[in-house]
């Protein structure tokens, strides 16, 4: 008699089979992960790696620093104000309703972007005027792949903005967003009050700095310049109109828009304006946001600000906290010479604080 051939495998060899192979892809995972984790983490730092060299660029041609973000007309018009002088944006009177600038925007053509910066038409520092590649797009409209760190996955990539005075009127723009959001402490200047609270930031030109190497004396080694933030805060969908945000109860969500200024600080990127009080626990979940000098009596002669935070889940998140998007609590920070690390949620008060200022007469290791 002849054997029978075989012609498959029974049902629980099968099961045997895609058993083996579940255990097999269960193991692999993680692995994967962590790859694509480090792959991300590198590439974040690549790219604030060329924002610094950008900063520096731009530096060697103006002699100083972009600035957080600056109105004209806040210079010319309001009162209590930063008056800038330039040299990122015109100081024009005649102008200045419309000449502003952020620091994105100043580092584009040392981004090779310089064609995105000179898109609008009607005048090269009208950061609010529609393109003329598209008059329903604004400069910040275009995201830019520099500007976003891959292991961000945030629930929404663009904010919509409208205002009066642009044109048509009450036209509805997107804005995209940055992972990497720039030290109103380094870039910015107190107002005449002797305030940098985020509202004197965001409508008080206290954004707008004049910063050079020379005035860092703490060091540019020791100094923060950039750092990475979710591009995204909260649970919530934030969008802006007028004067206001939608979308917004108490500071909660937010966002990091990196090409427009009249905004409540809520959409805007920056941070360096969160206090807090290392004799204090009461601010240790979200800082002391609200406040205009970070100087606290019993804690001695610094400024002292809110460190990163561990992320809590979004409904119990501010928008003026820095939250790790990296594993194991890392946050990326780019510092002034141009060098990009690592930290953690663990580092101190007094450390962070030592770093976020230019001048404080204190340095302390992050790391």
């Amino acid at each position: 008699m002849s054997l029978r051939s075989r012609k498959g495998f029974t049902l629980i060899e099968l099961l045997v089979v895609i058993a083996i192979i579940a255990v097999l892809i269960g193991l692999l995972l993680p692995a994967v992960q962590k790859v694509r984790e480090a792959a991300g983490r590198i590439q974040s730092a690549n790219n604030m790696k060329q924002i610094g060299l950008a900063m520096h660029a731009a530096h060697d041609t103006y002699r100083v620093f972009p600035p957080i973000l600056v109105s004209q007309w806040a210079s010319w018009f309001a009162t209590g104000t930063v008056h800038y002088p330039g040299p990122y944006t015109p100081n024009d009177q005649a102008n200045a309703p419309i000449e502003k600038a952020t620091f994105y925007f100043s580092l584009l053509p040392f981004l090779e972007q310089s064609t995105l910066h000179d898109s609008i038409p009607q005048y090269p520092y009208f950061l609010e005027g529609q393109r003329a590649d598209n008059p329903n797009l604004m400069i910040g409209s275009t995201p830019l792949k520099v500007l976003v760190a891959p292991n961000d996955s945030p629930p929404y990539t663009v904010a919509n903005w409208q205002w009066p005075f642009t044109n048509p009127t009450e036209e509805v723009f997107e804005q995209t967003f940055t992972n990497y959001v720039p030290n109103a402490r380094v870039f910015g200047k107190f107002t005449p009050a002797g305030t940098m609270s985020v509202w004197d930031v965001a409508w008080s030109n206290a954004g707008a700095g004049r910063t050079s190497i020379a005035d860092i004396t703490d060091g540019t080694s020791n100094t923060l310049a950039v750092v990475e933030k979710q591009q995204v805060t909260g649970a919530g969908v934030v969008s802006f109109k007028d004067w206001g945000t939608i979308g917004d109860p108490n500071f909660g969500n937010g966002c990091n828009m990196w090409a427009i200024t009249e905004t409540q600080p809520d959409g805007l990127a920056f941070f360096g304006c969160n206090c807090k009080d290392p004799t204090q626990t009461w601010d240790n979940q979200n800082g002391q946001w609200w406040l205009g000098s970070c100087k606290f009596a019993d804690a001695g002669p610094g400024e002292y600000f809110q460190p990163p935070q561990p992320r809590p889940i979004p409904t119990q998140q501010n928008v003026c906290n820095i939250y790790p998007i990296n594993a194991a609590n890392v946050i990326q920070v780019l510092l002034c010479d141009g060098s990009v690390h690592g930290i953690t949620t663990a580092v101190s008060v007094q450390a962070w604080s030592a770093a976020v200022t230019p001048n404080g007469g204190e340095t302390l290791p992050l790391e």
